[in-house]
């Protein structure tokens, strides 16, 4: 890799607009102006509330060659709110793309989350491959179903759905979503700066509430988009759904299902443990939509799976006293853990009580895996007794103690509505 060491990182000053904005441009928006973007992206400023710009330069010539965003998040895991890192809009010129500048900038990011004590921080990337490599792990997994309209079932609890007025539920709506996800893996504890970007007008989004007695208790925020090909067909994007209650969340369904006179396709978009598709009648999609072969047996297409965001754990000490794990039987284990970035590590852990507590004893057994896979582990995405049979975790002495992590560490995997 042909990283220079003259390359810098430090915060943007305002007067680095124009190297942002054409940064941002080359990077993600080629086809659009400087204008454009410096309208679209930054028309209230650079440094948010919220958000923390940083540009990559050549001393030399104090010229930009790379840019990216830390978010202020809380990410709800376990009934805990874990303080976290969002890295967003890794930006590289295009001449100096493969030499260094991006890992540069997330070793930056990597650094000022252990001098902060940040748990675990998270991004959606351009490739998983990139990041996984530095030490980031899949976690995030996203079912997408496009199903007829009609296909769905008329719950009669849709007639408490009534359009969202920002007069009268934007406080409501936004307790029903933090009441729901304290309760919920992965989502997001959100600032005023990120319901900002929810609640703001758009062409083709609506906002519809379930509301019982004047009190909201569930909402789907929804776009209407033309799909083509095959034909131009109408459709509605399910962006997210909240619903405190089964009869919100059948009152949202059956919302749905009344607009097969005017919708074709539902993309319900959705985690995996949802019980969407058992309540439809047909588990295909919908039969206006092109079809794709499916080549293993008398099987219908019915929807994808998104691969989603990755976390990554950074104070490894921060998050492990967040973690809350039941209550069991104690046991004892160690950790070796590889980071290509941060270092490599060994910890020893006792659980019990409900906790888990650092160790200078020895353990029964020792496991020696990347900060990939303990990551993966930590926010039950993968088992360590999965890890050990595929060969991606080294395992010496008691691995009966593999099935007692898994049982300390189970948990839903995560889960976020939030992209950025």
């Amino acid at each position: 890799m042909d990283q220079s060491p003259k390359i810098t990182v430090r915060p943007v000053q305002e007067e680095d607009l124009v190297q942002v904005v054409n940064l941002d441009r080359l990077s993600f928006a080629p086809l659009s102006t400087n204008a454009e973007i410096k309208t679209d992206w930054y028309s209230n400023g650079l440094n948010l509330p919220g958000r923390r710009l940083f540009l990559a330069t050549e001393p030399a010539t104090n010229s930009g060659i790379g840019s990216y965003a830390q978010l202020d998040l809380g990410i709800w895991f376990e009934g805990q709110e874990f303080p976290s890192i969002g890295i967003a809009a890794v930006a590289v010129a295009p001449h100096r793309r493969g030499q260094g500048v991006a890992r540069l900038m997330l070793e930056h990011a990597l650094e000022m989350g252990r001098s902060h004590q940040i748990p675990l921080m998270m991004l959606y990337p351009f490739q998983h491959g990139f990041y996984r490599k530095l030490g980031w792990a899949w976690v995030g997994r996203t079912h997408q179903y496009r199903v007829s309209a009609r296909h769905l079932p008329t719950f009669s609890q849709r007639s408490h759905i009534i359009p969202y007025d920002p007069n009268q539920h934007q406080q409501s709506l936004q307790k029903v979503y933090h009441q729901a996800a304290s309760q919920q893996n992965g989502w997001l504890q959100r600032r005023d700066w990120q319901w900002q970007n929810y609640l703001k007008p758009a062409k083709g989004r609506e906002i519809y509430c379930y509301v019982e007695s004047g009190t909201p208790l569930g909402y789907v925020i929804v776009q209407f988009v033309d799909l083509n090909p095959p034909q131009d067909l109408l459709a509605v994007v399910v962006r997210e759904w909240v619903a405190f209650t089964i009869d919100a969340y059948r009152g949202i369904v059956g919302f749905l299902a009344s607009l097969r006179d005017q919708i074709s396709t539902i993309i319900w978009n959705t985690y995996a443990e949802d019980p969407f598709p058992h309540l439809l009648r047909e588990q295909q999609q919908d039969p206006a939509l092109a079809n794709t072969p499916f080549s293993f047996g008398l099987t219908h297409r019915f929807g994808e799976i998104g691969g989603g965001f990755m976390w990554r754990l950074v104070d490894l000490e921060a998050a492990f006293r967040l973690r809350r794990i039941p209550t069991g039987s104690p046991f004892s284990l160690s950790f070796q853990v590889t980071d290509p970035i941060l270092g490599d590590r060994s910890l020893t852990v006792d659980y019990g009580d409900g906790q888990m507590h650092f160790s200078n004893q020895s353990a029964p057994i020792v496991i020696r895996l990347s900060i990939e896979h303990l990551t993966a582990l930590f926010c039950g995405m993968r088992r360590a007794t999965e890890l050990a049979w595929t060969g991606e975790i080294e395992v010496e002495g008691d691995r009966t103690l593999l099935a007692n992590l898994d049982a300390a560490w189970q948990a839903t995997p995560p889960f976020c509505w939030d992209f950025f």
